[in-house]
C-alpha cells in the first residue's frame, strides 16, 4: 500500500495530526500532554503521511524559526523509511522558504537517524520531557529564483538551464557513497573548479576514479582552472597523493595552496564549480555530504568564501618535494 507525504494546515488536519502525536508521544513515550500541546501548532507548517485508505501514519512540523519537530511515526509503519520522507519534506519546505538553516531537538537514541540526513549535533545533552536530547542543525542552500518575469528570446543559442534541484543527500554507505556522489559532481565543471579539503582526504581525493575525473576536467578544456585549498600538507608529503602529483604535472591548470587558519573552514570540505553547482561535507570527519547541480545563489556564496580565503593563502613549499 502506497503512503503519501504532504504539507497540511493545522486548521483542516489538526485532528489527524493530534491522533498520531497522542499515540506516539503521550501514550508510548509518556510525554505530559501540557508539554506536547505547546500552542505553536497554529503557526507551523505540518506534514502528514497518509496511506491509500486515508489512515494517518506519521507527522512532522516546521516552525517559522526553522525548528523541525514533532516527528512521529506509528509503530506499524516504522522501518519503512517513512520518517526520513517526513524529514525530507520539512527540509524541502525550509529550503523553498529561503531559511539559511534548520534545527531540531533529537532524542539521543535517534542521533544516527538525523546524522544520515546531514544534521550535526551541538552542545551537551539535555533533558526535554524527561527524555535525553541533543540540539542538531543543518545548513541549507539558498534556492535560486529569478526576480520578476523574464521575456523569452526570439532565438535561443544555448540549451535552457536545468531546473533548480533540491539538495541531494549522500548519506548511506559512508565513504563509498560519498565518493560516488563526488565523482558525479566532478563530471560537471567546464571552466572553474574550487576545492577545500583540510588534508586532501586520501579516502576521497586519492582515489583513481576521483583523480581521473579531475584530470579529464583539467585536460579537456583550454580554459579549465582548478584551485585547491588545504590546511596541512604533512600527510600528503609523507604518503604521496595522486591529486597532488596531478597538480605537479598540470601546474598551469591546477594549483594547491595552504590556507590560513579560519574557524569557518576548520570542519567543512566543499567543491564549487562554474558558479552553478556545489558539493559540501559539513564535517570532513563524517562521510555525509550534500550536492546541488544547479544552485547559483549558494554556489556564488561558497565561491565568494573560497576566493576571500584564496586571497590570504600561499603556496606550500613542502609540496615541491613530492616524488613523481
Amino acid at each position: 500500500m502506497q503512503v503519501h507525504v504532504t504539507a497540511v494546515d493545522w486548521d483542516t488536519h489538526g485532528e489527524r495530526l493530534r491522533q498520531v502525536r497522542e499515540t506516539v508521544f503521550v501514550e508510548e513515550q509518556q510525554v505530559p500532554r501540557e508539554l506536547e500541546w505547546d500552542g505553536l501548532d497554529a503557526s507551523a507548517t505540518h506534514f502528514l503521511a497518509l496511506n491509500e485508505a486515508g489512515q494517518a501514519l506519521g507527522c512532522a512540523r516546521l516552525l517559522p524559526d526553522g525548528q523541525i519537530g514533532r516527528m512521529a511515526v506509528l509503530a506499524q509503519a516504522r522501518g519503512t523509511g517513512l520518517g526520513m520522507r517526513l524529514l525530507e519534506a520539512a527540509i524541502a519546505a525550509a529550503v523553498a522558504r529561503g531559511l539559511p538553516r534548520v534545527f531540531l531537538h533529537a532524542q539521543t537514541q535517534a542521533l544516527g537517524f538525523y546524522r544520515k540526513a546531514g544534521f550535526l549535533p551541538h552542545g551537551a545533552e539535555f533533558m526535554e520531557a524527561g527524555i535525553p536530547h541533543f540540539e542538531m542543525t543543518l545548513e541549507l542552500p539558498i534556492p535560486f529564483e529569478p526576480v520578476g518575469p523574464v521575456a523569452a528570446p526570439l532565438v535561443r543559442s544555448e540549451p535552457a538551464p536545468e531546473p533548480a534541484d533540491p539538495p541531494l543527500l549522500v548519506t548511506d554507505g559512508g565513504e563509498r557513497a560519498c565518493v560516488e556522489g563526488l565523482v558525479e559532481c566532478l563530471a560537471r565543471p567546464r571552466r572553474q573548479l574550487m576545492l577545500v579539503s583540510q588534508q586532501l582526504d586520501p579516502l576521497l581525493f586519492d582515489r583513481a576514479e576521483v583523480v581521473d575525473a579531475i584530470s579529464r576536467f583539467a585536460r579537456d578544456t583550454r580554459q579549465a582552472r582548478m584551485q585547491i585549498l588545504i590546511a596541512d600538507s604533512s600527510l600528503i608529503v609523507a604518503r604521496g597523493h595522486r591529486l597532488a602529483e596531478l597538480a605537479r604535472r598540470l601546474d598551469s591548470r591546477i594549483e594547491i595552496r595552504r590556507m590560513p587558519d579560519d574557524p569557518a573552514f576548520r570542519e567543512r570540505s566543499f567543491a564549487v564549480w562554474d558558479g552553478t553547482g556545489w558539493w559540501l561535507m559539513p564535517d570532513f570527519r563524517d562521510y555525509q555530504a550534500m550536492r546541488n547541480f544547479h544552485d547559483p545563489v549558494a554556489a556564488a556564496r561558497l565561491g565568494d568564501e573560497f576566493q576571500r580565503m584564496w586571497a590570504r593563502s600561499a603556496p606550500d613549499p613542502e609540496l615541491r618535494v613530492l616524488k613523481l
